[in-house]
């Protein structure tokens, strides 16, 4: 990839990242309204999803539009467009757990950990330990831990998964589109 195809495949990774992050920020959003109305979180599911086949169009059009790919160049692109998401998620979710929050999403873990469900659920899991003093250890992690850290914790989860994820994706974007590229003219 010559320099010029480099700067032009980072700044569209750039506007498409944005856009599947926008995805990625209103998902979240519909999870957090979801811990109150369940039916809610649907929505934030399918737009969850949604994010990486407009991510996989977007490096598909790219390839058709502006310039064709090897795998390894629409890996990069896709790795590019997840790294750019996973920023802009980062940043909602700082805003959202330093101003927003207030303990909101906390006591809903801690009702969800205190059901007697979850208990059952934890002792057929981890036979031979004691489900509640796992949930209170659990808790008092999740009290323990500041926005910038569970941010943080986030972000690496989501460049993880954007890094695993861009592998098939990249494959889908350059299958049938081996056509030329339309001509700038």
């Amino acid at each position: 990839m010559n320099a010029i195809n480099y700067k032009q495949v980072r700044a569209y990774a750039a506007q498409y990242g944005t856009v599947v992050g926008l995805l990625w920020v209103a998902s979240f959003a519909f999870y957090i309204i979801a811990l109150t109305h369940p039916m809610i979180g649907n929505i934030g599911l399918l737009l969850g999803l949604s994010s990486v086949l407009v991510a996989g169009f977007f490096v598909r059009r790219f390839i058709r539009e502006i310039t064709p790919l090897r795998f390894g160049q629409a890996w990069w692109m896709r790795t590019l467009i997840f790294i750019y998401a996973s920023l802009l998620m980062a940043v909602g979710q700082f805003i959202y757990f330093r101003y927003m929050d207030q303990g909101r999403l906390i006591e809903a873990y801690t009702v969800i950990l205190q059901q007697p469900s979850t208990t059952v659920m934890m002792q057929n899991l981890m036979p031979g330990t004691d489900p509640k003093g796992i949930s209170r250890q659990i808790i008092d992690i999740f009290r323990n831990i500041s926005p910038i850290q569970l941010t943080f914790e986030f972000l690496t989860y989501n460049l993880l998964l954007g890094f695993l994820l861009a592998v098939p994706i990249a494959g889908l974007g350059i299958t049938g589109s081996r056509s030329t590229p339309k001509s700038p003219n």
